[in-house]
């Protein structure tokens, strides 16, 4: 959103970023190389609203192409993901309702995120191969008490049957350690949120093992989705959702 003012210039409306917070230094490049650089002011949480102004000799149309908070690149903004969602359903969709009745199943689920937003959050330096890279991590109290061996806690899900088999799509989660600066080591707990479909074990004692089964995914979670998806698995067999960033999704 802008609107402008000849005396003040040009005043445009930007989400606070995730991972930011009052006191933070964000700083912007527009397409027409201005440079702008506000401290974010008390109450500028993440997802809220926030006015900047440009000089007013910036002129025709003005859109931010770099963002930056505490000197470290953000993801560049997107377009409105409701527009971009609706346009990707009317390819997928093409594609399900060509599939007949006996042949499909939708399902779906919802669950509450609120109690495992970060309550406080740094920019720290993580190992990625040979790099050091900066990552921004929050700490997420409901985690503290959660197993540090890469498995995950389940979260929430729904059952579902698919040609006469039984499957699960599930919400889970796993604590990631991580140590925050001047503080003990891997003394604060992050949270990756995973998306998985689950073909249920096979029921103790079955005379035969059933093989494995081929089966088309289409999944939107939140502000997520993806393609449609060929995967084939056998009982017991998980296939888990490439989710980006996996420390943040909308309910």
């Amino acid at each position: 959103l802008r609107s402008r003012d000849e005396s003040r210039g040009l005043v445009m409306f930007i989400d606070v970023p995730h991972g930011a917070a009052p006191g933070d230094r964000l700083s912007l490049v527009t397409n027409s190389n201005q440079n702008l650089t506000v401290l974010l002011p008390p109450g500028a949480t993440p997802g809220k609203k926030l006015s900047v102004t440009l000089p007013a000799a910036a002129a025709g149309e003005i859109s931010i192409v770099r963002m930056m908070l505490n000197g470290v690149e953000l993801p560049r903004p997107t377009p409105d993901p409701a527009a971009l969602l609706k346009a990707h359903r009317q390819q997928t969709d093409g594609h399900w309702l060509r599939v007949g009745p006996a042949e499909k199943c939708e399902t779906r689920f919802s669950f509450p995120l609120s109690a495992f937003r970060p309550t406080s959050s740094q920019t720290v330096v993580e190992p990625f191969g040979f790099w050091q890279l900066p990552v921004v991590r929050g700490h997420v109290p409901i985690t503290e008490n959660w197993a540090l061996d890469g498995a995950a806690t389940r979260l929430g899900g729904s059952p579902f049957a698919l040609g006469g088999v039984e499957f699960e799509l599930a919400l889970e989660g796993r604590a990631v350690p991580w140590t925050p600066k001047d503080g003990a080591e891997g003394a604060c707990r992050d949270l990756e949120i995973c998306l998985v479909v689950r073909r249920m074990p096979q029921a103790a004692g079955a005379s035969e093992a059933k093989p494995a089964l081929a089966i088309w995914l289409h999944l939107v979670a939140g502000d997520r989705w993806s393609g449609w998806q060929r995967v084939s698995l056998a009982p017991g067999e998980v296939f888990e959702y490439d989710l980006a960033d996996r420390r943040y999704i909308t309910n």
